[in-house]
């Protein structure tokens, strides 16, 4: 209701309350005596009752009897004034504020209340003295102060409001909406990192503050801080959950983080809620192909389709689905209409390149991939491509210059790192490669691919011993990483310090006991050193844990063979053979088993499976006592296995 005069009607729903009250002042009722501050107690309860329960006007009411029993009541009054105010009857409520300071000029709650009112109505002359009046009465009013600040910052005074918004934080620093207010002003002006910081101020005191989330993420935004913003557009959501603009930013902010499969259910559950919204099904396919959903994101994309087949980006979704679904026929298709659309697009014709690739044009791949770095050369993939395409036409330094290019534009990529190193290696620039695999381990220091290419590359640099003692800082930090320990084994074992690799399986073995790898290479470095019961011992642990693999089996084999305990050796490689029949090494075991043992005959088939031509040479010496051209031909004897 706008006008305080509408209440009136109301006001005989105390009709019968008040002709007793009058009753009782006309001394009608002669044998009690009148209580009117009693009458009046009664009534500002019950009026409190009816606005904590939301009945306004009932309570309006009830407060407007009680005034009339005591008009002098000051805190009736201020009651009345603030319900008024807060149902932004504000005329009915600067009378009542008038009407308090009337009474008490010294009400700063009355001033504060006017001023707030004035304030509203933009007549921050009279809101500026009536908050001035109310510090003059009441100087630590941290009320008082915000209101000034408002003012200032109205009449685009900031520091001054700056300085009045202190003032009230330290007069009352449990107050949130204090700091979200210094918040505001410094957001406005620009001050991204004080405003961040007062935002997360109110924050601690109220973590369900939607609108301090809001700015904050923002702000995270603004200054990059993508995995932040993130997080506070994830709480923002959490206390206001329909609010689909903010959970499109959310998934943004996801995609970006490479947080997709929570990205992918938000632009999910937007999709679903708004089916035909093309740039909702565009981000869904785009998402669901990065998680390798390429079934489903093609469908997404051919829905999207039907409400729109000029979008160029719906047509790229596709072709990368088509393609990685090794639908290249479709996929070219796909991503041609995308090009008719959008013929500049860099990296629809990168992915065209890549096609190329896979079907073995290389030339034509490397045109692509030229062009997309044209029109786009700060794109780091793409130099990438270009330089794969380099190397399969044996063009060894331009794809050199061309994977150092990614690296520079992507100096915290692992690819290209990695990249660099393998081309580096095929040019056999060693020193260079080195570095760039090592550079890729400090991106990504769990890649095996990586160190083992490192190790390739310091050998090559005679530096095979330092790759023993690559990880030794890490081990002297946290001697409880396993793969560290496990590629120091491996760096030995290629130095041939088996010594040292044995030492290192251990470790891996006692911080992991249920580490087949560890247990086999442990064996290995054993048998390298001729201690096969100890190389036993270790494969035994293997098929502890995992019984169904033949290597296992091919393992332990052989350490029997060695020590001439056959019937073991052959119970090992038959269970190889029945669990992996092609498996070449069991063959060979089986087939080196029996011709230990005797069986000459027997040994025959498996060699001649595998084509082991020296041992085939071996068993017809047997059968017939000569030699003959294979026993003497020594280059067989780098094909045969050397146990």
């Amino acid at each position: 209701m706008s006008n305080y005069n509408t209440l009136n009607c109301l006001k005989y729903v105390l009709f019968s309350a008040l002709i007793t009250g009058f009753f009782l002042v006309c001394g009608c009722i002669e044998d009690k005596p009148i209580d009117v501050e009693n009458i009046s107690a009664n009534l500002t309860c019950l009026a409190d009752d009816k606005e904590q329960n939301g009945s306004v006007i009932e309570a309006l009411s009830l407060y407007d009897a009680a005034i009339r029993l005591n008009s002098s009541d000051t805190a009736l009054w201020l009651k009345t004034a603030e319900l008024l105010a807060k149902e932004s009857m504000n005329t009915e409520a600067v009378i009542g504020f008038t009407h308090v300071l009337r009474l008490d000029p010294e009400n700063s709650s009355a001033w504060i209340g006017r001023g707030e009112i004035y304030k509203r109505e933009g007549n921050l002359t009279d809101a500026y003295d009536d908050f001035k009046n109310a510090i003059r009465w009441d100087p630590h009013n941290a009320a008082a102060h915000a209101g000034l600040a408002d003012v200032h910052y109205s009449n685009n005074e900031t520091e001054q409001a700056l300085a009045e918004c202190s003032i009230a934080i330290n007069l009352s620093p449990g107050n949130y909406e204090y700091y979200v207010k210094a918040g505001e002003i410094l957001f406005e002006l620009g001050r991204f990192n004080e405003a961040a910081k007062a935002y997360d101020n109110a924050l601690k005191i109220n973590l369900k503050d939607a609108g301090s989330w809001k700015r904050l993420g923002e702000m995270l935004r603004l200054s990059n801080r993508l995995e932040e913003a993130a997080v506070a557009y994830g709480q923002l959501n959490s206390l206001v959950p329909d609010d689909r603009s903010n959970l499109l930013i959310q998934a943004e902010l996801l995609e970006k983080i490479r947080k997709y499969k929570e990205s992918r259910e938000i632009y999910s559950r937007l999709a679903s809620e708004d089916p035909k919204n093309v740039e909702l099904l565009v981000a869904l396919a785009r998402v669901q192909n990065t998680l390798g959903e390429f079934d489903e994101a093609a469908a997404v994309s051919r829905s999207a389709l039907l409400e729109n087949q000029s979008n160029p980006d719906i047509w790229s979704n596709l072709g990368f689905s088509y393609a990685n679904l090794k639908k290249f026929e479709a996929s070219f298709d796909a991503f041609n209409q995308s090009l008719k659309i959008r013929p500049d697009d860099a990296i629809t014709i990168s992915n065209v390149g890549f096609l190329l690739m896979q079907s073995g044009k290389y030339q034509e791949a490397f045109d692509r991939f030229e062009n997309a770095t044209r029109i786009n050369p700060d794109d780091s993939a793409t130099w990438m491509q270009k330089a794969r395409a380099e190397l399969a036409l044996s063009k060894k330094e331009n794809a050199l210059r061309s994977a150092t290019k990614a690296t520079r534009l992507s100096p915290y990529s692992y690819d290209t790192w990695y990249l660099l190193g393998d081309v580096a290696s095929v040019n056999k620039q060693y020193d260079v490669a080195k570095e760039a695999f090592t550079k890729a381990l400090q991106i990504n220091p769990m890649n095996d691919n990586a160190f083992r290419y490192l190790v390739d590359a310091m050998r090559n640099l005679n530096q095979a011993y330092e790759t023993i003692h690559y990880y030794d800082r890490t081990i002297a930090d946290n001697p409880n990483i396993p793969i560290a320990w496990m590629r120091k084994g491996y760096a030995a074992d290629l130095a041939k310090e088996y010594a040292i690799s044995e030492d290192a399986y251990t470790r891996v073995v006692k911080i992991q006991p249920d580490n087949t790898e560890g247990w086999t290479n442990l064996g290995f470095a054993r048998f390298q050193q001729g201690n096969y019961f100890g190389a036993i011992d270790a494969f035994n642990e293997s098929l502890k844990i995992d019984s169904n693999q033949a290597v296992y089996y091919v393992n332990r084999g052989a350490a029997y063979q060695k020590i001439d305990q056959l019937e073991n050796a052959y119970k090992d490689f038959s269970k190889a053979i029945e669990l992996s029949p092609n498996n070449r090494d069991a063959l060979y075991g089986m087939g080196k088993t029996l011709f230990k043992m005797g069986k000459i005959h027997e040994a025959f088939p498996y060699f001649k499976k595998i084509g082991d031509n020296l041992y085939i040479a071996r068993v017809y010496d047997s059968l017939y006592q000569g030699v003959t051209y294979f026993s003497n031909n020594w280059n067989y004897w780098r094909y045969s296995y050397q146990w």
